[in-house]
C-alpha cells in the first residue's frame, strides 16, 4: 500500500514536466511497452498529455486500444505514435493501456484484449481497474478532462464495441477502425459510435458493415464512413471520427 501511494504521488508530481521514466521494470528483458517519448503510468499505461483547456471548449481524453501485438515485440509503438499524431492534430490527450499478455484464445502469444467470454471473466475487472487508476493519477496531478472517448483499432476495435454495446465502460463516445462487432443492445448507455470501415481489409470489412447494419437496426447513434484502405487507422478516418463524436456529444441525436 505504501509503495503504491508513493508511486502515485511520484507520477502525479512529474506529469507536468514531460515524459516520465518507466515506473516499473516489467520489461527489463525486452522492449518497453510505451514508446520512449510517452509518459509511463502504473500498469504500463502510456500517456500523452493533451493541450490546456480553452475557454468554451471541452478537454478530451482518448483511451486508445491497440491491435494484436506479439508478446515482447514493439509493434505497439507505431500504433501509439499514430494515435499521438492524431492527438496533436485534433487537440486531445491519450491514455494507451496495455492488453493481456497471451490474452487471445485464437492467437496465442499475443498481447490482446479480453473479447471472449472466458477472457472477459478472467481479466476485464483488472483491465478496467488499471484504466481507473491511470485516470486517478491524472486527477491527482490536477490534469482533468471533460470528455472521454474510446478509440479501438483491430483487436482493440472489437473490444471497444464490446464495451460500448454491453455498457461495460462509461465513455462519452467510441470510434473503431478495422474491426468491431455488435454484442447486443441491452444497455441503456448508448454513447455514439463512429465506425471506420476499411474497404480493402478483407478480414474486417464484412464484419464492420454488419456492425453498421446492427447499429442502424436498433437506432443506436452512430456514423459509418468507408475509406479505400487496408488494415489500418487512416488519419482522415480518425479526424472525421473525432469531429463526429464532438458534434454528437454536444448535440445528442
Amino acid at each position: 500500500m505504501l509503495a503504491s501511494a508513493l508511486l502515485t504521488l511520484y507520477t502525479a508530481a512529474q506529469l507536468a514536466s514531460g515524459p516520465l521514466a518507466p515506473l516499473a521494470d516489467d520489461h527489463a528483458e525486452g522492449t518497453p511497452w510505451c514508446a520512449p517519448e510517452l509518459s509511463v503510468l502504473p500498469d504500463d499505461v502510456c500517456y500523452h498529455r493533451g493541450p490546456p483547456k480553452k475557454d468554451g471548449e471541452p478537454r478530451v481524453l482518448v483511451v486508445f486500444l491497440h491491435g494484436l501485438v506479439q508478446v515482447g515485440a514493439d509493434w505497439q509503438h507505431n500504433q501509439q505514435r499514430a494515435i499521438v499524431r492524431g492527438a496533436k492534430r485534433n487537440g486531445f490527450g491519450v491514455l494507451a493501456p496495455k492488453g493481456i499478455d497471451d490474452g487471445s484464445e485464437k492467437y496465442p502469444g499475443m498481447v490482446a484484449w479480453p473479447t471472449g467470454g472466458k477472457a472477459r471473466q478472467a481479466h476485464e475487472a483488472t483491465v478496467l481497474e488499471q484504466w481507473r487508476k491511470a485516470r486517478k493519477v491524472l486527477a491527482d496531478a490536477d490534469d482533468h478532462y471533460d470528455r472521454v472517448y474510446v478509440v479501438g483499432f483491430s483487436n482493440g476495435a472489437y473490444y471497444a464495441t464490446s464495451l460500448a454495446t454491453r455498457g461495460a465502460f462509461e465513455a462519452d463516445g467510441y470510434a473503431v477502425f478495422a474491426g468491431g462487432s455488435f454484442w447486443g443492445s441491452a444497455t441503456q448507455r448508448r454513447a455514439p459510435i463512429f465506425v471506420g470501415v476499411c474497404s480493402r481489409d478483407k478480414t474486417t470489412v464484412e464484419g464492420a458493415r454488419e456492425l453498421v447494419r446492427s447499429l442502424k437496426r436498433v437506432k443506436w447513434p452512430h456514423k459509418a464512413e468507408t475509406r479505400k484502405v487496408g488494415h489500418t487507422m487512416a488519419d482522415a478516418h480518425l479526424d472525421h471520427a473525432m469531429a463526429y463524436l464532438q458534434a454528437a456529444v454536444a448535440k445528442p441525436e
